[in-house]
């Protein structure tokens, strides 16, 4: 309870419109919440894990009972940064609330970039320094239900550069915008094609 105090949603960052903003967080929130229980628990994020290296070794890529550990242990630590240790996770609401003000704030990107680093360079199975196609589609996108035809788009988004691969600067780029930006833009359809019609949504 203390941590809502802490947090003052009446700040003026806090009371722009953010309706398109909390539709987007819900929709992820939604895509996150593995077990579809209404919560987005620490089992959610090392189920997301698990079947993100059942991906890679089902097309080929060599998966090590250690790399699978250290990839379990990561995803442990980035979700008890991005909940504060499940606190925002216990419902849609707080989380969508939560990530709504923090977004908002000076240096969100260097936050997102910070914790996308380890698992930047743990999911980077070819060790090529970028994320293929192939190590996007199996383990961001395909394990929380996000299609092939909306991943490989999502793909083409993120690859500013056009190269046929991403870097962390891209990939921070597009989920920073994803979960700060107000308005729909290109970056609102990273997680999937949305028809976002507020006359009716209801938060």
């Amino acid at each position: 309870k203390n941590i809502f105090k802490i947090i003052n949603f009446n700040h003026p960052m806090c009371c722009r419109d953010k309706s398109f903003l909390h539709y987007k967080l819900g929709r992820i929130f939604d895509l996150m919440d593995f077990d579809k229980d209404g919560k987005f628990e620490r089992k959610d994020f090392t189920n997301w894990t698990n079947k993100s290296m059942e991906n890679m070794a089902g097309i080929g890529y060599e998966v090590t009972d250690e790399h699978r550990k250290k990839t379990e242990r990561l995803a442990i630590s980035v979700y008890n940064i991005f909940t504060l240790y499940g606190l925002m996770g216990k419902n849609k609401k707080r989380y969508v609330g939560f990530v709504s003000v923090v977004s908002q704030m000076p240096g969100f990107n260097m936050i997102v970039k910070l914790l996308m680093k380890k698992p930047f360079k743990l999911y980077d199975f070819d060790d090529s320094g970028d994320w293929s196609l192939d190590e996007y589609v199996q383990i961001f996108c395909e394990p929380i239900g996000i299609s092939e035809e909306d991943a490989k788009e999502s793909f083409k988004l993120l690859d500013t550069d056009g190269n046929g691969a991403l870097d962390i600067d891209e990939v921070t780029e597009g989920v920073t915008h994803y979960l700060s930006d107000l308005e729909e833009n290109k970056w609102s359809h990273i997680y999937g094609r949305i028809d976002y019609n507020p006359d009716k949504w209801e938060e």
